[in-house]
């Protein structure tokens, strides 16, 4: 069954999130794992490319957007839900971790290993975060909450 990791920033800034799975997706990568960073829209995607071009600072992790003809050689891929929903239709790119940057449950999430939830202080996010937990729970997913203000996860 899928792992449901929420992680819990202590950070108000919607930007903190982006970050954050940047560096998940990087600890993924060395870990010998495939990433799919799900992003709201194409201006997400946009911002989330970027990021990984900068970050970590001295080293480069592979990344392309979901749908590239390499996208199924590249261990870090990111997309939208259209993205996600195109590239299904091929059954070409499989992936362990799914990083979800948007409010909604990702469709298909139960075909990963692990979903990671960022939810950061906004307040739309947290209810957005909320209402997924909720879902996942009613569901029997086993969850995992990472309060990373506090300093501590269960």
């Amino acid at each position: 069954m899928t792992r449901i990791d929420f992680y819990v920033l202590p950070d108000l800034r919607l930007d903190a999130r982006e970050r954050f799975a940047a560096r998940l997706a990087t600890r993924a990568f060395r870990e010998g794992h495939r990433s799919l960073v799900l992003v709201e829209d194409d201006a997400g995607a946009g911002r989330f490319d970027n990021l990984l071009w900068r970050e970590p600072r001295n080293a480069f992790v592979p990344h392309v957007r979901l749908g590239s003809e390499d996208a199924a050689r590249v261990p870090v891929t990111f997309g939208t839900a259209e993205d996600v929903r195109a590239c299904e239709a091929t059954g070409r790119v499989i992936h362990d971790l799914l990083i979800n940057l948007g409010a909604s449950i990702p469709e298909r999430f139960a075909a990963f290993d692990r979903v990671a939830e960022i939810v950061c202080q906004d307040e739309a996010i947290r209810a957005a975060g909320r209402d997924n937990y909720r879902y996942y729970r009613e569901r029997g997913y086993p969850l995992h909450h990472h309060d990373l203000g506090a300093g501590q996860s269960s």
